[in-house]
């Protein structure tokens, strides 16, 4: 494993657990990762058959090591940027400045292939080696930390500190996470084995995200007794979001995507050149029963027996019905494909819980109206919105019920903003609306709406429980020729946090 136990390997424990291996024939011990330990070495010294790795194991295999991608487990990538909500850190060029603390080694390489797309120069940043902890974030010692979504930011929620992530793949950088690897000499002398293998552990990962509530108590028991139930839950959820298992095949692997991540790795100058992936992408012993070419000499041969038995017209027919038919597949495949393409893009630009536009498309968005309102003189108007004492409700009913909560609260804002206003969730319980042509007192009255609409609101749980949910709301006044979109939401926050100082469920303008 890459690290010590926890739900992010919840798939393997499962094959394991529910017996898919022994059914496999294989006898498998899951050994844990440790700081220090590389999984992918482990497997290219021969002293593990697999091992579960980061995007990085294409550059290894770039680098001329002999390192197979069996299956990705995750479509999107958990690691991000980490920052404080007091930090002022909105956006990466944000962050081009400040001290960065990250575990330096090829599995982070999008962590700074993300810079680069952006033009940044990699070499200029501040960079520190990572403490694997959150206390110079905590303490200011350090103003990023390289953290995994299912981890650091359920810490940070526990100790009831506000903040803000920083993803990739909110600037167009999405590598997989979490490859099952193997090396090619040993995948090449047992192919029965290494595909059974792979499929009960893909086996084992649908048992895992299927029955979540079973998993998290086996490896709490089992693997990781040091992890609270909470935790595991929350890193369950997470996990599965990125898996995105409704939408793409567990384990499913895109020539054209490896091909973009090889050619970001050649943009950083980590590589020299790029060179064909036919051996780096797993091909399973059942696809590789199909020699083309011994199937290229089977039709020739056919082709003179059918001339030799006068039954050309026949075969051919059979022949072209066939080959039509596996044009049609192909082309169903591909369809396919675009369209899971087209959904991945979407889940770029969407907040997958709330429905409402990302960070990232806010911050454009914000950009552009302020741009507008420059060049016909109009006014704006932001809100940065919070719901108050939202830990309360996860810890008293249950993420589950703080998730619907946080659907809801949502559906309001949409309802009580005008078709050309834009809201978005920053993550956690922060929300953000654009007000674009609208007057100071207009936007007051329409934070009062929405707060009241949200205070009268009934937020009823799975259990039938109604809660009473209120929300402070900061407005901010774009102001020509002295502000930027900084100094913009910088007012915003201080009108939210004035409001949650004078008891919350209320509105404030910082002017």
């Amino acid at each position: 494993m890459r690290w010590h136990h926890q739900f992010q390997f919840a798939g393997y424990y499962m094959a394991l657990e529910q017996g898919y291996y022994h059914s496999a024939g294989l006898d498998v011990q899951i050994m844990p990762g440790a700081p220090g330990i590389a999984a992918l070495d482990q497997v290219l010294k021969r002293e593990a058959e697999f091992a579960v790795s980061a995007s990085g194991a294409l550059l290894t295999y770039l680098q001329g090591q002999p390192v197979v991608a069996l299956a990705a487990i995750m479509q999107k990538s958990p690691s991000v940027w980490l920052v404080r909500a007091d930090s002022g850190i909105y956006t990466l060029q944000d962050l081009a400045q400040k001290r960065l603390e990250l575990t330096l080694s090829q599995e982070n390489t999008e962590l700074l292939a993300v810079f680069a797309k952006e033009g940044i120069d990699i070499s200029k940043l501040k960079l520190s080696s990572s403490s694997m902890k959150l206390d110079n974030l905590l303490s200011g010692q350090s103003d990023a930390f390289n953290a995994y979504l299912s981890n650091e930011p359920y810490l940070l929620e526990q100790m009831d500190v506000p903040y803000r992530v920083i993803q990739p793949i909110e600037y167009g950088v999405n590598f997989y996470q979490d490859i099952l690897v193997g090396h090619a000499d040993w995948l090449a002398q047992h192919p029965v084995a290494a595909e059974a293998f792979l499929q009960a552990s893909l086996r084992g990962w649908r048992f895992a995200l299927d029955n979540i509530d079973y998993t998290v108590a086996h490896i709490h028991q089992r693997y990781a007794p040091e992890k609270s139930i909470a935790h595991l839950q929350y890193e369950a959820r997470v996990l599965r979001q990125l898996i995105m298992p409704e939408l793409v095949e567990i384990g499913h692997m895109n020539a054209g995507r490896w091909q973009q991540i090889a050619a970001m790795y050649l943009q950083l100058g980590m590589i020299d050149q790029l060179k064909p992936l036919d051996g780096f992408i797993y091909q399973s012993a059942t696809e590789a029963v199909v020699d083309y070419r011994l199937l290229l000499k089977s039709v020739l041969l056919m082709l003179l027996l059918m001339s030799l038995l006068s039954f050309f017209t026949l075969r051919y027919r059979r022949l072209a019905r066939a080959l039509q038919a596996e044009i049609a597949r192909h082309a169903q495949t591909e369809q396919q494909l675009i369209e899971r393409n087209q959904e991945l893009l979407q889940l770029a630009s969407t907040d997958i819980l709330t429905g409402l536009a990302n960070r990232r498309v806010i911050m454009q968005q914000a950009q552009a109206e302020i741009r507008r309102a420059n060049r016909y003189q109009k006014n704006l108007a932001v809100l940065m919105l919070d719901i108050d004492h939202f830990k309360k409700i996860n810890d008293q009913h249950g993420h589950a019920a703080g998730d619907k909560v946080l659907a809801e609260f949502a559906a309001l804002c949409l309802r009580n903003i005008r078709d050309t206003d834009l809201a978005g969730r920053y993550g956690g319980e922060e929300f953000f609306i654009l007000l674009p042509e609208v007057d100071l007192q207009t936007a007051i009255l329409s934070a009062e709406r929405l707060r009241l609409a949200v205070a009268e609101h009934p937020f009823t749980l799975s259990c039938g429980e109604q809660l009473q949910v209120t929300c402070s709301i900061g407005i901010a006044m774009y102001l020509p020729q002295q502000d930027n979109l900084d100094k913009l939401l910088l007012r915003a926050d201080q009108a939210l946090y004035q409001a949650k100082h004078l008891g919350r469920n209320r509105c404030a303008v910082m002017y």
